[in-house]
């Protein structure tokens, strides 16, 4: 859409976390054509511990420019809800962002300004509130309500409540990355919603990429190998490892991901850890990622059937796509539609056997089908997506 000079999203994470990709940040680096601006998160009270020259530049808007992105950095951001804190920051942030847009693009700035939030922004909304976008897109990436951390924390589920009820009726167009969170938010609060999935940098993951260099944790290890990448937490069936490391010990299984202790029953974590086959590496900066996965021989996308997973769209997916390796993934919805050559499994066992016949039956004919799948889901194919429905929605 012409009229517009200018997106600003609105981020979940830090723009310079090397270790976790996020649709945000992708979004961000695909919008070519705009002046672009990414607002971190506030980094909360974290955000003090060590951490004394952050403190000191915290009353003003911090800026740095990443190729054609700025990065802001919210003022006092370490300044927790209670007590009203955190609206006196949204506040002080909100009108230090309106004077530097008024400034780039003058009084009437909101006409030229397209605003991106998705539902992971959940702690700003009186920030978006006082900003008071006139072109606002929202983006339902989770289905917020259903996360075990948000619905049993009374005052987190109200917060996220306030932001919703809020985002779902002040947006211009609201999209969902599933046909589930599009059904249940559309019945929920009476508005259309529009399905948009996320996405993959094909280049980054392609086999194509001859660039990558050997990991070194990985170099000369025995195979096959499996391998699971992504944050460990309460969407990840970590029982179903194990089980597949304890029926499959010739098999050798790599994690390489943060770990959330909290969501996670620790005991079977601790115990998947300990057994000979398995290797955990922790995080690694997204960009090496390929390092790693060019040592595969499968790569395991083990969700759990919980409500949260059945409605999500995992990023995970996409980017194993685009590696032309064997995908072996539990059937949740988002996985049904790749079925061509996915290997979906309808429960652990199935998980199991399939893992066998991936490593056995994967041929360069599986293999072409899925890297022009995912052709078809480029960020800049979102971009386009997204650009159409405001024109269309007006």
């Amino acid at each position: 859409m012409k009229q517009f000079r200018a997106v600003v999203l609105v981020g979940m994470y830090e723009w310079h976390d090397r270790e976790i990709n996020d649709t945000v940040r992708c979004l961000a680096r695909a919008f070519e054509g705009f002046d672009r601006y990414y607002i971190d998160p506030p980094k909360g009270l974290r955000a003090l511990k060590g951490n004394m020259s952050y403190v000191l530049k915290s009353p003003r808007w911090q800026w740095s420019q990443d190729g054609e992105v700025a990065v802001g950095v919210p003022p006092l951001g370490f300044l927790p809800v209670k007590l009203g804190l955190r609206e006196r920051a949204n506040r002080c942030a909100a009108c230090g962002l309106i004077r530097r847009l008024k400034r780039n693009y003058g009084a009437d700035w909101r006409e030229h300004t397209l605003f991106y939030v998705s539902s992971g922004s959940y702690t700003i909304t009186g920030f978006i509130d006082m900003l008071a976008p006139k072109h606002m897109v929202f983006h339902l990436l989770d289905d917020n309500f259903a996360f075990p951390i948000i619905k049993n924390d009374r005052r987190v589920w109200e917060e996220n409540k306030a932001f919703m009820d809020f985002m779902l009726l002040h947006s211009s167009l609201v999209l969902a990355v599933s046909q589930e969170l599009v059904g249940k938010y559309s019945e929920m609060y009476n508005r259309k919603i529009y399905l948009l999935g996320n996405g993959v940098d094909v280049e980054h993951f392609s086999p194509e990429n001859k660039a990558w260099p050997e990991a070194p944790e990985l170099a000369g290890i025995s195979e096959p190998v499996l391998l699971f990448i992504g944050a460990v937490n309460s969407w990840i069936d970590i029982g179903l490892l194990k089980e597949l490391a304890e029926k499959r010990p010739a098999y050798k299984l790599v994690i390489i991901g943060p770990c959330y202790e909290s969501s996670i029953d620790l005991a079977v974590w601790n115990s998947l850890k300990e057994m000979s086959g398995v290797l955990w590496l922790g995080s690694r900066p997204f960009a090496e990622l390929p390092h790693y996965i060019q040592h595969a021989s499968v790569l395991l996308l083990p969700r759990t059937r919980d409500e949260h997973s059945l409605a999500s769209d995992p990023l995970k997916l996409y980017e194993y796509l685009a590696t032309g390796k064997p995908v072996v993934a539990v059937g949740i919805p988002a996985v049904q539609k790749f079925a061509a050559f996915v290997y979906a499994a309808a429960g652990r066992e199935d998980f199991i056997k399939l893992t066998d016949r991936a490593l056995s039956e994967w041929n360069e004919e599986k293999q072409s089908l899925q890297l022009a799948a995912a052709e078809e889901y480029s960020w800049s194919s979102r971009i386009g997506t997204i650009l159409k429905l405001l024109a269309e929605t007006g």
